[in-house]
């Protein structure tokens, strides 16, 4: 019986250099590290996406009767803000917002806690306040000067709508004023909350991250589809050898 010698190599496939081995490893990076990237962004834009609202809590100053907000601090972000507050001896809670100019009518001299911006991180907001005046204020509930108000034994939440208009503009603007009774102390509790949006409602990265992941693992794809090993056109497998016996 006489052995097959060694199939031959066939003439038409395209033989494989050094180059080819070096462009598929690089196409076989750029589709690992495009992947990695396109991954990484679609978390930051889901699981981590930052908190779709951002909540500062207000501890007012011993002796303060009310809790106002500067102009301007309503519009923070977002179409509207919302003011809860809460007393821990269950008294009646007011909350109102009034211009700025009606505001300061109101409260003349009296005690108060003005809470002039936000500062810190989105997980841990710190409001920025400021004590002012002595003194009490009169009864919120008989002034006639609040474009909205909310008021309940114990708690009271409002949520005001940060679209703003010329007259409200030429009053100063809108604020916000917690209170009791005017001339009690005010609620122990106070948080202004706003709903992110824009750049504030994502991570700054993630788009970029997600979209240049996804540039980078099609390009990898297309170049190891460039670099494949493949026959040329037009070549035929190579015949099999015809098997001899001998007898």
């Amino acid at each position: 019986m006489v052995e097959p010698g060694p199939t031959p190599t066939d003439p038409g496939e395209t033989p494989t250099t050094p180059e080819d081995h070096v462009r598929r490893a690089i196409a076989r990076l750029l589709l690992l590290a495009g992947v990695g990237c396109a991954v990484a962004g679609a978390l930051l834009l889901t699981v981590l996406a930052p908190p779709g609202t951002l909540t500062a809590g207000v501890r007012p100053a011993a002796g303060s009767v009310a809790v106002v907000t500067t102009p301007g601090l309503l519009e923070l972000s977002g179409p509207a803000a919302t003011v809860r507050a809460s007393a821990e001896d269950g008294r009646d809670v007011f909350v109102g917002v009034t211009t700025a100019r009606d505001a300061r009518a109101w409260l003349g001299e009296a005690a108060r806690t003005e809470v002039t911006g936000v500062a810190g991180d989105l997980d841990e907001p710190l409001a920025r306040t400021g004590a002012q005046g002595s003194g009490a204020a009169a009864d919120p509930r008989a002034a006639d000067v609040w474009l909205a108000s909310a008021d309940g034994p114990g708690s009271a939440e409002l949520t005001w709508d940060t679209t703003s208009d010329e007259a409200l503009d030429a009053a100063g603007g809108a604020v916000a004023v917690v209170t009791t009774d005017g001339t009690a102390a005010a609620p122990q509790q106070v948080e202004l909350t706003w709903r992110l949006t824009g750049d504030a409602a994502r991570h700054p990265v993630a788009v970029p991250l997600a979209a240049g992941g996804a540039v980078l693992a099609v390009l990898g794809a297309v170049g190891l589809l460039l670099h494949r090993r493949r026959p040329a056109r037009g070549s035929r497998p190579p015949a099999r050898p015809a098997r001899q016996e001998t007898r």
